[in-house]
């Protein structure tokens, strides 16, 4: 079901030199308790970063803005419809979505034989370390200010005229630089019947980063006007979104695309895939107007709400929230919940995340979305099923000894842990002493055991367990 009412929201856009970029993050090492041998990486988002929550009753959206130079000349304007309400969030939202979404390709396993157990209670103790508007007059004035006040770091006006030419000039006499090739564009948006709202530094307020921004509509169905965005981008503008909504979401007015498991090939020797190459070749096929669909699926909303409900209450100011005394934290984060949830049925919520390599002539249409008649789940955990290269072997263990009884090796102490790593496992079978561990040198030098895994895991397991 496509869902109705026209609404429109925006990338930003224009003036004063405002620039957006998105953090890097990646998953480091992911340790699988499987004896069996498998690699893995994760894939890094970067660009712009934006966050839609839909609903039959209001659109929210969330822009991540990262300003390079003086923050006196920033400013940021997009096209609305109806008084909008700006809120302030941080970029702690942004990065537990990150972290909820991410994707994440696999090796092909090589199925390995399990080490020998030779007895169940093993003598084991080593420990593991994981780690204005104008007025007086008879006549409606060209540019009417529906709305204005201060939010946080920020200025916002809400604007409303049927004259592009008043409305350009509003905004020039007000400071707001308007580019040349963006003059046809507002011209485009205000015979639409649209209003704008503009956002600036409230002057000579010291600011080193730049807050996201919160801006909430009434209606559903979004649009995001990419013709705005145009104005002084590159070859290429990259583009992250997650939607938040009760089902999974696509654009309806140009193409995607889903990576899956039988596309991928492993490297064994660059211990990566061909997830990368697969995104930029299918960017390029579509001249830069495709969107992949990198994530689909159900979401719980309590991870988020715990983890930025704590990070407000026991470390305000490095939340984000806090307000420049330090305070209000927990305060300002339940209102970025509301805003992200507070209007969806919290058993039916699902995130989307899309990623767009947009070229200069997708620009020059809106994008749409809508609800989408595949309501199946998009999977981020990915696995090779082809490989190439130099494969690892398995790892050979010693069978138990019978020659030796029981107590404890000297080398590596305790549980047979020692500086080069674990080199003995210490295992005791009828009295008797086992050798099991194995190590292995990887390509960087270091060392790491294949051998006695899944028994290590187990004790991590119980050991972090106990620690608790």
């Amino acid at each position: 079901m496509r869902l109705s009412n026209a609404l429109l929201l925006s990338i930003p856009v224009l003036a004063l030199s405002a620039s957006h970029a998105g953090d890097a993050s990646a998953c480091g090492g992911c340790f699988h308790e499987d004896p069996n041998i498998t690699q893995s990486e994760s894939t890094q988002v970067t660009g712009h970063k934006m966050i839609l929550s839909v609903s039959t009753t209001q659109t929210t959206l969330w822009d991540q803005i990262s300003y390079m130079g003086n923050p006196s000349s920033f400013a940021w304007v997009l096209p609305i419809k109806g008084i909008v309400t700006v809120g302030l969030s941080s970029d702690a939202l942004f990065q537990n979505l990150e972290v909820s979404t991410q994707v994440s390709i696999s090796s092909p396993v090589i199925p390995c034989d399990s080490p020998p157990v030779c007895n169940s209670s093993a003598n084991a103790t080593g420990g593991f370390n994981g780690a204005g508007s104008g007025g007086g007059s008879s006549q409606p004035p060209p540019v009417t200010v529906i709305s204005q006040s201060v939010v946080g770091p920020y200025e916002q006006v809400q604007l409303h005229s049927t004259d592009p030419a008043a409305l350009t000039t509003w905004l020039t006499d007000h400071n707001f630089v308007v580019p040349a090739e963006v003059k046809p564009i507002i011209n485009d948006y205000v015979g639409e019947g649209f209003d704008f709202l503009a956002l600036k530094l409230v002057p000579g307020k010291d600011v080193s980063a730049m807050r996201p921004v919160r801006i909430t509509m009434p209606g559903a169905s979004p649009v995001l006007p990419l013709r705005m965005v145009a104005a002084g981008t590159g070859v290429k503008t990259p583009i992250s979104l997650w939607i938040m909504g009760e089902g999974r979401y696509e654009p309806t007015n140009m193409p995607d695309f889903v990576i899956d498991s039988p596309q991928l090939t492993w490297d064994w020797d660059a211990m990566s895939s061909n997830y990368s190459v697969l995104k930029s070749t299918t960017f390029a096929a579509s001249q830069g107007k495709a969107w992949l669909v990198e994530a689909a699926e159900p979401f719980s909303p309590y991870f988020i709400q715990d983890s930025l409900t704590s990070l407000a209450e026991y470390d305000p100011l490095n939340s984000g929230y806090a307000d420049d005394k330090g305070e209000g934290a927990p305060k300002a984060v339940q209102e970025d919940l509301q805003a992200l949830f507070g209007t969806l049925a919290m058993t039916s919520v699902w995130i989307t995340r899309l990623h767009g390599e947009l070229s200069r002539e997708a620009l020059v249409a809106d994008l749409t979305l809508g609800a989408s008649l595949d309501q199946t789940t998009v999977n981020r955990f990915l696995q090779a099923t082809k490989t190439k290269g130099t494969a690892p072997t398995c790892p050979v263990y010693p069978p138990c000894d019978d020659t030796t009884s029981g107590g404890n090796t000297t080398s590596g102490g305790a549980g047979g842990f020692s500086s080069g790593g674990w080199d003995v496992w210490t295992n005791i079978n009828n009295g008797k002493k086992v050798n099991s561990g194995c190590a292995m040198t990887q390509e960087d030098g270091s060392s790491s055991t294949l051998g006695a895994f899944g028994v290590l895991a187990a004790l991590a397991r119980v050991r972090r367990r106990r620690a608790r």
